[in-house]
């Protein structure tokens, strides 16, 4: 009995010690055994200077992940703590962070930060592509103050992430930890480079760690209640989704009957031209693992645009019978009957197959939607191919999109990106292609340049979005920065970029050719300031006639623009910015014209009043004489106009499970002494006879939520918004009125209800 007490006893001492509590602290005795990362270097600005600031790194794993911590020494008075929504990672507030390409491939690596608020914020850094924080994992971290110094502590299990598996007890891993000191407005990192640059996943240090496997299987059930008290529409909702991670380089994920009501509202985008607006997916099943289907080319095009599933249904009203139950039944937006998304990871393989299922409706079909992902790394050379499918089950007809891409890290300077893409709709098939180079002849000096060719039969919106068509683009650029000023210049970093850029349709109607210039000063005291100018050529809008065949342009006059921007510093109780621009052209001969000129001025900032409520306003207000806006046919008509925005919003934290959130944006846009127009066939405006009224549009949109945290991604909402938009010809509106006319008469006013748990 005495010995079998002091085995217990062993058995429990020896378990207490192997067992890491997530606290900020780095007490236990296993960080005695982490690997030490000691040396920092300044890269924003990137002056590449060992900091004031010592900084230390330790890492292990263990069968439960990855255990990283940060000991981060400044004095008490500079380490500042405001808290901010989960993702967000603000100018004024202390961070920690590392970034894991857990496959030692080059290809992507995921990005864990922690602020000093214990605010929690992931990210997807790919090859070729921004940092982007769109998906949110299951890890943990914690942080702690200290006399003169503080602690950040992470804990990044196995299967947050799908990993290719590996047979050995070791795993190879590339790893970047870096820093933001708030007070200084300075990102410091162990490999000399930082996320914005396209060095920073080849820049990246290999480390071997302990090799587990982990399964994971996390069940969402939730139930969710929406009433619309301006439609009548009332909802009540249960669904799931499902996550399993097998530990083995393979991961399912899927959700039945899901609600993708936004908890998240868009911000308000007044659009008159030709091209789709793009917003980005804020639901949080498509942003999970999605990162294998995420190909695109800056604005231009992205293959998959999730935001297309759950869209609004075409409806089939064909008689006058129905037609008004018809109209009375359609929605903005089409229930999904289920989504499901496989990912594998073999070798140096990826595959990945996508379904989702739209509901179909009394008088409509919901769309069907399947896409096919496979890439493959030889060497510094990745291969891939890309499949997508949309049928359209109420016009029984399909479009697919065919794409082969090709990257090449030809060194630690080039990188080269190719992709051929073809489609099919409606028995039209169409093709296109990206060719793309990013050179960084040096750490201050870097170089790129792009070729975009999409005919005018190729399409891509089914699934997937495409700024146009009949496109041909040209350009390159080259940026240089300048860091080490001497010690009385108030420059801490500059950077100077030029880039020149030419379009046309593929009929060869060159638009206007671009030449942009831009200056960049960061200083010593925290503030940047920004100043740039535009110069186009004259040439032929190809987009604003909406491709008609008979008037497929009207030409442009040269302009010239320039626009300044300034940030205050951000570690005090106030921030702001401020923004003016100014553009200006020749009149046009054809028509009696003044000239065209274009006024922009943009006010916005922060109030934090405490470390856990921001308020922040921004006004912008847009002045254009002689606006050209499309009519119909070669129809046109020119406007003095003028546009004024208002946004407000809202931030209170009550601990670290209670969330406030007020979003509210306002747009009143006014369009004065109309001239009425008409294209010829040479692309020449002249005056016409025809009538055209001046216009006003209000809109608005206005949400306020609360959230609350049961525990890590298992939350309740409660959320109210308000939208509409009001648009009419009555030209005697004031400012005032057309602000007030749709908060007066609302398109939507929705009361929404929903639990989240994970299990």
């Amino acid at each position: 009995m005495k010995k079998f007490l002091v085995h217990l006893i062993f058995f429990m001492t020896s378990l207490s010690a192997n067992e890491i509590i997530i606290d900020g602290r780095l007490d236990e005795s296993l960080w005695d055994e982490a690997k030490v990362i000691n040396e920092f270097f300044e890269v924003s600005p990137y002056t590449l200077l060992k900091p004031e600031e010592k900084t230390i790194t330790k890492i292990f794993s263990n069968e439960n992940g990855i255990y990283v911590g940060f000991i981060n020494f400044q004095s008490n008075s500079s380490m500042l703590s405001k808290k901010s929504n989960r993702d967000q990672t603000p100018n004024n507030t202390d961070q920690n962070g590392i970034a894991i390409d857990f496959d030692n491939d080059g290809q992507k690596a995921y990005m864990f930060q922690v602020t000093l608020a214990n605010i929690q914020a992931d990210g997807i850094k790919a090859l070729g592509d921004w940092p982007k924080y769109d998906w949110d994992g299951d890890w943990k971290a914690a942080t702690q103050k200290y006399d003169g110094y503080w602690v950040s502590e992470f804990l990044i299990p196995w299967n947050v992430v799908l990993m290719k598996e590996v047979k050995k007890e070791l795993r190879d891993i590339n790893i970047a930890s870096f820093r933001y000191i708030a007070k200084r407005q300075t990102w410091i990192n162990d490999t000399k480079t930082f996320g914005n640059r396209a060095d920073f996943l080849w820049k990246m240090r290999s480390v071997q760690v302990k090799n587990f496997t982990q399964e994971k299987l996390n069940i969402f059930p939730f139930i969710s209640k929406t009433y619309n008290s301006v439609t009548k529409f009332n909802e009540n909702k249960i669904g799931t989704e499902v996550f399993y991670n097998t530990g083995t380089g393979k991961q399912i994920n899927l959700t039945l009957n899901p609600d993708f009501g936004q908890a998240e509202s868009d911000e308000v985008i007044v659009n008159f031209s030709a091209q789709e607006t793009f917003f980005s997916e804020k639901r949080a099943f498509f942003n999970e693992n999605q990162s294998l289907f995420n190909l695109s080319h800056y604005d231009r095009y992205r293959i998959i645009n999730t935001r297309r599933i759950g869209a609004a249904s075409e409806y089939d009203c064909p008689s006058l019978v129905k037609k008004e139950a018809c109209e009375e039944s359609s929605k903005n937006y089409t229930d999904i009957d289920y989504a499901l998304r496989y990912t594998q990871k073999r070798n140096d393989t990826d595959i990945g197959i996508f379904i989702a299922q739209e509901d179909d409706e009394q008088y409509s079909k919901g769309k069907s939607f399947y896409a096919f992902r496979t890439k493959k790394k030889i060497g510094t050379k990745t291969f891939g191919y890309f499949l997508t499918n949309v049928k359209n089950n109420l016009s029984d007809k399909n479009a697919i999109v065919n794409v082969f891409d090709y990257s090449n890290i030809k060194s630690d300077k080039l990188t080269i990106y190719n992709d051929l893409l073809t489609s099919k709709k409606d028995s039209q098939s169409g093709y296109g292609f990206r060719s793309q180079f990013v050179y960084q002849l040096t750490g201050y000096k870097r170089r790129s340049g792009s070729i975009v060719y999409f005919d005018d039969s190729f399409e891509l919106d089914d699934f997937g979005y495409l700024k146009k068509n009949d496109w041909f683009h040209f350009g390159i650029g080259q940026d240089i920065t300048k860091v080490n000023f001497s010690e009385d210049s108030n420059i801490e970093e500059r950077r100077i970029g030029i880039d020149f850029n030419y379009d046309s349709d593929t009929s060869g109607n060159s638009n206007p050719f671009n030449i942009r210039q831009e200056f960049n000063f960061a200083y010593k005291n925290t503030s940047s300031f920004q100043m740039s100018w535009d110069l186009k050529t004259s040439g032929k809008d190809t987009t604003i006639t909406r491709k008609n065949t008979e008037y497929p342009y009207i030409k442009n006059k040269r302009s010239i623009s320039f626009n300044l921007d300034y940030e205050s510093p951000s570690f005090g109780s106030w921030e702001y910015d401020w923004r003016i621009g100014y553009e200006t052209s020749d009149k046009y001969n054809s028509w009696e014209s003044d000239g065209y000129e274009r006024r922009f001025a943009k006010i916005a900032g922060s109030f934090y009043p405490l470390d856990n409520f921001r308020l922040g306003y921004s006004f912008r207000v847009r002045e254009e004489d002689e606006w050209i806006n499309w009519i119909e046919g070669n129809k046109l008509a020119a406007y003095d106009l003028t546009q004024r925005i208002i946004s407000l919003n809202l931030n209170w934290y009550q601990g670290s499970k209670h969330e406030v959130r007020l979003k509210s944006q306002f747009v009143a846009l006014n369009a004065e002494n109309p001239v009425s127009l008409t294209a010829n066939r040479n692309g020449y405006l002249l005056n016409d006879t025809r009538n055209v009224n001046a216009f006003n549009q209000g809109i608005f949109s206005f949400q306020i939520r609360y959230k609350y945290e049961i525990a890590q991604l298992s939350n309740i909402y409660v959320v109210y918004t308000k939208g509409g938009n009001v648009f009419d010809d009555d030209n005697e509106k004031n400012t005032s009125k057309i602000f007030k006319d749709p908060w007066n008469n609302p398109n939507n006013e929705i009361f929404s209800l929903k639990f989240r748990l994970k299990f």
